[in-house]
């Protein structure tokens, strides 16, 4: 692909999006600026330029994907679409299905970590929105009940796969949305 000049905002939302298929398709060890930038039609230099180097280049694509989500959980506004499985199988898509928590774990535990305004602007009404949905509920609930969901679902994003064959369970995306059957009814 040649390379073409166009406005900044494009050329590094075009990177972001090159990184993050690549993210997706061979983890976080495939991203590489030489590939983003071939990719975009763009020098490596200008992926340089756009995100100081190649973890400011993923920690670009880790927030776009958290925002992405908190942002679909933000409109999330009545019950039926604040259903649990329809929850679970969102956060599934951003943690798992799009490749964001292996990377999203390496930036929490790096030097520079995530910010946690992003989280914390984020997710602040989402307990309060969920006891909305669900009057039952107890602020404790909501808020313990978002915890495991939110932390067991990043687990198994992790090292679901491996514990499945450990313990000799099935795997693949029937018996990942079986698991988050399973884990609706019981949180029912």
């Amino acid at each position: 692909m040649g390379r073409t000049r166009r406005p900044a905002a494009e050329t590094k939302a075009a990177m972001i999006e090159a990184a993050q298929e690549l993210l997706v398709v061979h983890g976080p060890a495939g991203v590489k600026l030489d590939d983003v930038a071939a990719e975009v039609g763009v020098s490596r230099q200008a992926v340089l330029h756009h995100f100081g180097n190649r973890d400011g280049l993923l920690r670009a694509v880790v927030e776009r994907a958290w925002l992405g989500l908190f942002a679909e959980l933000q409109g999330l506004q009545d019950p039926e679409s604040m259903s649990p499985s329809h929850f679970l199988d969102q956060i599934d898509q951003t943690v798992r299905v799009r490749g964001n928590a292996r990377l999203g774990a390496w930036l929490l535990l790096s030097e520079t970590g995530l910010p946690a305004e992003v989280f914390r602007g984020a997710l602040a009404d989402l307990p309060g929105k969920i006891k909305r949905a669900f009057p039952e509920l107890s602020d404790d609930d909501a808020q313990y009940g978002l915890i495991l969901v939110a932390t067991t679902l990043f687990g198994d994003a992790i090292f679901g796969g491996r514990i499945r064959e450990a313990i000799g369970a099935p795997d693949g995306e029937d018996a990942r949305a079986g698991y988050r059957a399973w884990l609706v009814a019981r949180l029912g």
